[in-house]
């Protein structure tokens, strides 16, 4: 009689260290508990600014030049030295006045996007509504589907980012497959044991 349970186990056993390996290959043996684990978010974007630090009640305005129209123009936000308390209001303009949102944030990364009306200077008043002072870099991508950052196979997001992504589905996967693994076993074994009472 085959036992499909104890099959079942090893599969998601095997996906599991699978899962481990590859994030073993990526991640820097060294690299303490938080460090290095995830790719900084720059590294999905084709422009970031220099590093620029806001006093509490000021605000500073970071400017972005398009090279391109009619395509979406992704941008973040990254506060580097977030603490719980830290809160930003970005507003987002051009040369003219034209506001194209704003928005109010308290969380250490965050990701927007707008279409880009016509080649522009867009400027971004980032403000500092917290009560720490806080280093912030803003990042830019035209047109995200084409962009060199998320679709050159040697770039941080092809060689780390998707692993991990797949190495956290595997783990997912492998969990499942190993508990549907225990209960199978747990099902054939009172089924062997039923069958034996007849014998």
């Amino acid at each position: 009689m085959i036992r499909r349970g104890p099959i079942v186990m090893i599969t998601g056993v095997v996906m599991i260290i699978v899962a481990f390996a590859i994030v073993y290959s990526i991640i820097p043996p060294t690299a303490g508990v938080g460090e290095n684990f995830f790719p900084s978010p720059e590294n999905m974007f084709d422009s970031v600014t220099e590093n620029q630090r806001i006093e509490p009640g000021t605000s500073f305005t970071f400017s972005h030049t398009t090279g391109t129209s009619q395509v979406p123009l992704m941008w973040g936000l990254h506060i580097l030295d977030y603490q719980q308390d830290d809160q930003v209001s970005v507003t987002v303009s051009n040369i003219f006045g034209d506001k194209f949102g704003s928005f109010d944030e308290g969380d250490p990364i965050f990701i927007k996007s707008f279409m880009i009306p016509k080649v522009d200077t867009y400027s971004f008043d980032v403000e500092n509504k917290g009560k720490n002072q806080i280093t912030v870099t803003m990042m830019f991508t035209e047109n995200p589907e084409k962009s060199k950052a998320l679709t050159d196979p040697n770039s941080t997001f092809h060689k780390s980012i998707v692993p991990l992504a797949i190495a956290g589905l595997l783990v997912i996967v492998g969990i499942i497959v190993l508990i549907a693994g225990i209960i199978l076993s747990i099902v054939d074994w009172k089924k062997r044991k039923n069958q034996s009472r007849y014998i």
